[in-house]
């Protein structure tokens, strides 16, 4: 048989790389079954604001494997530690991993120093959408800002992510922009590690109720200075 032998044999499945494979998905079948997301979660609610934080939710958990699987396999297990450089990667090899291009903006709010745009002048999820006139203002770009916030939140910058339509002159359909408002603590990049392994998702650690939001410390890094500590207070005694 012609091959035999040439193929590396693994014991077990998780010593298989991780291979990028094939990177197109059939548009339609995407569109389908995205359509039965939205039906489905419209079913299961009453509002607007409800529909659009259960599709933000679906999008989160996309958000967290999709930096996950990044980190390991582009990466060797290591994530962005700098506000700029998270921002960068997820307006250019995020977008392209999931959209096949890099978006089309991203800037920082003029009001706001905490705020930052990714705009999109037609957003995937949005392109095959026909909004009711009874619903108003509903963005289906609701997903994509989950998966935004899941890689944030998964890399250690919490932030709220939220999708916006913004009119284009000259233009029949809005861009759609999504806007992100970093945590009070992410204004001070400098505090922050470098070459912090990847790990997902992050861990509040050192926090009490009714205490301010601590320090986003991942597992094994948590572990060395809880060692540490320890290893202080045995010399003190």
């Amino acid at each position: 048989m012609i091959g035999v032998g040439k193929i590396k044999q693994y014991s077990n499945v998780l010593d298989k790389p991780l291979s990028k494979g094939k990177q197109e998905v059939s548009l339609s079948a995407f569109a389908f079954l995205f359509s039965e997301l939205v039906q489905y979660n419209q079913t299961q609610v009453d509002n607007i604001a409800e529909l659009e934080r259960r599709l933000e939710d679906a999008g989160y958990a996309v958000g967290a494997r999709v930096l996950e699987l990044l980190c390991h396999r582009d990466k060797g297990n290591r994530r962005e530690t700098r506000l700029l450089g998270i921002l960068s990667f997820v307006h250019s090899t995020v977008w392209k991993v999931l959209f096949g291009k890099v978006a089309d903006s991203l800037e920082k709010g003029t009001e706001h120093e905490d705020e930052y745009m990714i705009s999109e002048k037609e957003l995937l999820v949005n392109r095959f959408i026909s909004i009711p006139k009874d619903m108003g203002t509903f963005n289906c770009g609701a997903f994509v800002a989950g998966i935004v916030r899941g890689v944030l939140d998964s890399a250690g910058f919490p932030a709220v992510v939220t999708a916006h339509f913004v009119p284009v002159e000259g233009q029949q359909r809005p861009r759609t922009t999504i806007l992100i408002k970093f945590a009070e603590e992410q204004k001070y990049p400098s505090i922050f590690l470098t070459s912090l392994p990847c790990l997902n998702p992050p861990q509040k650690l050192g926090t009490t109720e009714g205490s301010k939001a601590g320090l986003i410390l991942a597992p094994k890094l948590s572990y060395l200075i809880r060692l540490n500590v320890s290893q202080q207070n045995d010399e003190a005694v």
